[in-house]
């Protein structure tokens, strides 16, 4: 049957996805070295401009400082003559705090008169961002030099802007480009594991689908591919001398059991040979059988006979099924049970599906004793039927049920009865080419071996 199918499926498993983590992952990465990058421009940026704006106002502080004090009036009054081009402000109070000269009308608030610069705002405007410095003189006055900082804040909320311009389009640029190349390669991946599960399935003929001039993984889907081509050369040759041999077997032991029933009419008289030209008939039927077991297989297994399916009437197959095997449950004292719950219709080759069933009953009546019953039943609901055809025979042990799908496999109990062990090989091959599931289990006591009739991806358990 098909196997399971470990591909997940729905966005949850879109997300579980390796190839989508690791694209976003990289993408996140990408967008953590962008903001990283731009935090240490902004504050190495913030931290140049302004020591430049602390060092000129220092410099003008100390240039002010030393000059003579009848001087420092005439100075400042000249100075501010200079126009506009002039940035910093000074300004001469007395020891009061009153102004004397200068553009700056007051001392600003909190300016700590120690001579370093500090951020402060400027006095009655509340709006304008100082970097100031200012101290006592010798001769009790107070000067106090200031630039304003607003330029350099507008700066520094120049460049946050860009970055929300240009750094955050960047960062969900690359965790969508990174996420497209993850969705990519899983859909990709996809791909591959629908071809690899039909080629689990059997189907040889499929191949990878490899690019010619590709990345790793392609020069790894045309290894692949070069394996199953010598896988399938393989297989189809010990398939060929397997249906070969079956093929030149059949002919001369229908040949030699024609003999042995002309044989057998000469024979009349004597009636020790006449018993072993029977038992040699006997002998050759079953042969023949197992060859012609082993064909029907190879046929549904290698023509995969697909043009056939059409709808089906399961509960007419079910039936039509157990009313001939009837008579043979009752010649050997068993009873052969019919149960329909759920009338329901499928899709599939309606002979290959009576041939799989018939293998079923065929199964469970030869291994219940007399006086046992066999039960044939379809249950489930119309959109999910289920055949099981159960007995009260001796069962199959839980550690063999995997194993009586195989071809030639008879249990230990099963030695002494008629049969090739192809049986249920047949039916193994009939679900497989439905996609059907099989299932074995316990009837408490006996066997109950369960025909899922819906596509399925379960193997059989």
């Amino acid at each position: 049957m098909r196997a399971n199918s470990l591909w997940p499926s729905g966005m949850a498993a879109v997300w579980r996805s390796r190839s989508l983590r690791w694209g976003v992952a990289v993408a996140a990465v990408l967008g953590f070295s962008l903001l990283a990058m731009f935090g240490l421009m902004y504050w190495r940026s913030s931290v140049l401009l302004f020591d430049t704006l602390d060092r000129s106002v220092s410099e003008q502080l100390e240039l002010l400082s030393a000059r003579p004090p009848d001087m420092l009036p005439f100075m400042i009054s000249s100075r501010m003559n200079q126009g506009p081009e002039v940035v910093t402000r000074v300004g001469l109070f007395s020891a009061g705090s009153q102004p004397i000269v200068g553009d700056i009308a007051a001392i600003p608030p909190k300016l700590v008169l120690n001579g370093a610069v500090q951020a402060v705002l400027a006095a009655g405007l509340p709006l304008e961002h100082w970097r100031a410095a200012g101290r006592d003189l010798p001769d009790g006055r107070i000067i106090v030099v200031a630039r304003d900082a607003d330029e350099i804040l507008a700066v520094r909320e120049n460049l946050v802007r860009g970055a929300a311009v240009g750094i955050i389009p960047a960062i969900l640029l690359s965790l969508g480009a990174g996420a497209t190349l993850g969705l990519a390669t899983e859909r990709r991946l996809r791909r591959l594991n629908a071809v690899a599960e039909r080629i689990v399935e059997g189907n040889l003929g499929e191949r990878l689908p490899a690019r010619l001039q590709g990345d790793e993984l392609d020069h790894l889907c045309a290894i692949v591919n070069r394996t199953l081509d010598r896988l399938e050369e393989g297989v189809g040759a010990l398939r060929g001398v397997g249906e070969n041999i079956a093929h030149d077997i059949r002919t001369p032991l229908t040949a030699l059991r024609s003999r042995l029933e002309r044989g057998l009419v000469l024979a009349e008289q004597d009636e020790g040979l006449s018993l072993v030209l029977q038992q040699s008939i006997g002998n050759v039927d079953q042969t023949l059988s197992i060859v012609t077991a082993l064909l029907r297989i190879a046929e549904i297994e290698h023509v995969r006979r697909t043009a056939a399916f059409a709808a089906v009437d399961l509960a007419e197959i079910v039936q039509e099924t157990t009313e001939a095997y009837r008579p043979v449950a009752e010649d050997r004292g068993i009873e052969l049970a019919l149960s329909i719950t759920t009338p329901a219709c499928g899709v599939g080759d309606r002979q290959l599906l009576i041939e799989a069933l018939v293998n079923l009953v065929d199964n469970a009546v030869k291994f219940t004793p007399p006086g046992g019953s066999v039960t044939v039943a379809l249950s489930g609901t119309p959109h999910r039927p289920e055949i099981s055809v159960s007995d009260n025979g001796p069962g199959i042990p839980v550690e063999l049920r995997s194993a009586v799908f195989q071809r030639f496999y008879r249990a230990d109990t099963a030695r002494s009865a008629r049969g090739s062990g192809l049986g249920l090989s047949l039916v193994a091959a009939v679900a497989k080419l439905h996609r059907f599931a099989v299932e074995v289990g316990d009837n408490d006591p006996g066997c109950r071996i369960t025909l899922r009739c819906w596509p399925d991806d379960t193997a059989i358990r």
